[in-house]
């Protein structure tokens, strides 16, 4: 159960700085690798250098991102990144500057709409920002370095490749230069497949259930909802015996929670200051529907007014203000309504529509409190500032 839950919440487990769980691992593949073919249709990566599960989900969903990411131009940065990385074999260094330059001379000769200028700080901090995503995923290793590039330009560095950077990105089996959204990049590699019958839609089903957060009956096929209905208890009874989670439906939700010492999905509770005001706000929404002052509608979903929805962040942040972090007590109120917004709808609380707001019941499975006789700034689940 561990190593499995281990796999489906990390990107990969490398081998040198993680030995005693890639050898758990491995040496539990006997047991869990008929459910990861058979059930989620997933491949399975493992060598002497690390184990990764490609967790391709049936939906694109916008936390499925990097969540250290926050402008389009450090995804840019990552995947030349990449290809600078290509040829290098295992241990070989490289310098800062021979890095920079490779990024800004291949922007531009693929005529990239965005092509990094290290004159801009911002830049820079995006740059330090990936170097630091890369480093946490063991693509590279900070070998050395002198001064901040951040804060100087002419900083330099040194730094090692640890030989698997090539695995980091999925194969694709056709050209994805065609390809014109998300959707077709998630069905690549079931392009020459009926999705509604057969192995497809099993796949689907699990990876809805395993990839995602939660799956609401508007984002599921009327086959997939069939095969949920029709197979409940053979999909319960295989989540529980190969995961800690247990399986709830709901008139409009698929969703598998987790035991509370858990690593939930996608990293929500995570450190983000913003996630503890979340989990205040989806109390006191739910604190509105028990005193009748919203109204649940059909299949669950609440739909409420902008300025209704605007009311309640505004009572929710007046009460909780004193334990906030000082970044968000003294923030201007339009843009704590837009960042609270903002993340309610990268984690697919509620969808946003011209009228309104549709409020979706998983924000009655993640909710927070402060006991009342505390004094200490909220930190629920460690409270770092949100970099959104």
């Amino acid at each position: 159960m561990d190593t499995l839950e281990y796999l489906l919440n990390h990107y990969w487990c490398v081998k040198e700085t993680n030995g005693k769980q890639y050898f758990d691992i491995k040496n539990n593949l006997d047991y869990y690798k008929d459910f990861i073919r058979d059930k989620l249709g997933s491949r399975l990566l493992v060598n002497d250098r690390f184990i990764k599960l490609e967790k391709i989900p049936a939906l694109p969903k916008s936390y499925m991102g990097i969540s250290s990411f926050t402008n389009k131009i450090e995804y840019t940065i990552l995947f030349i990144i990449l290809l600078y990385l290509e040829d290098k074999p295992k241990l070989e260094q490289f310098i800062l500057s021979s890095l920079t330059d490779f990024i800004v001379n291949t922007a531009t000769t693929l005529e990239l709409d965005t092509v990094p200028n290290w004159d801009i700080m911002h830049h820079r901090k995006c740059f330090v920002n990936v170097i630091k995503h890369l480093s946490e995923r063991n693509i590279i290793k900070v070998v050395e370095e002198k001064n901040t590039f951040t804060e100087d330009a002419k900083a330099e560095a040194l730094y090692e490749t640890t030989g698997i950077s090539n695995f980091y990105v999925r194969e694709f089996k056709n050209n994805i230069l065609e390809y014109n959204d998300l959707t077709d990049y998630v069905n690549d590699e079931f392009n020459d497949q009926n999705e509604n019958i057969g192995d497809v839609r099993r796949y689907r089903v699990y990876r809805h259930l395993l990839y995602s957060l939660v799956a609401y009956k508007e984002d599921l096929t009327e086959f997939e909802l069939d095969y949920l209905k029709r197979f409940r208890g053979n999909i319960s009874s295989e989540l529980s015996k190969y995961t800690k989670g247990e399986l709830e439906l709901t008139k409009n939700m698929a969703v598998v929670l987790f035991e509370e010492d858990a690593k939930e999905k996608f990293d929500f509770p995570n450190s983000k200051a913003i996630t503890d005001i979340v989990l205040l706000i989806n109390a006191s929404i739910l604190d509105s529907v028990s005193k009748e002052e919203i109204q649940l509608g059909e299949n669950e979903v609440i739909f409420i007014s902008k300025e209704h929805f605007y009311r309640i962040i505004k009572e929710t942040r007046k009460e909780y203000a004193p334990y906030f972090s000082k970044n968000y007590r003294e923030m201007v109120q339009e843009k704590f309504i837009d960042e609270v917004i903002s993340y309610m709808k990268e984690y697919d609380f509620i969808r946003e529509y011209d009228l309104g707001y549709n409020i979706y019941p998983m924000v009655s499975k993640m909710i927070g409190y402060i006991p009342r006789d505390t004094e200490e700034q909220l930190n629920l689940f460690g409270g770092e500032e949100s970099e959104i």
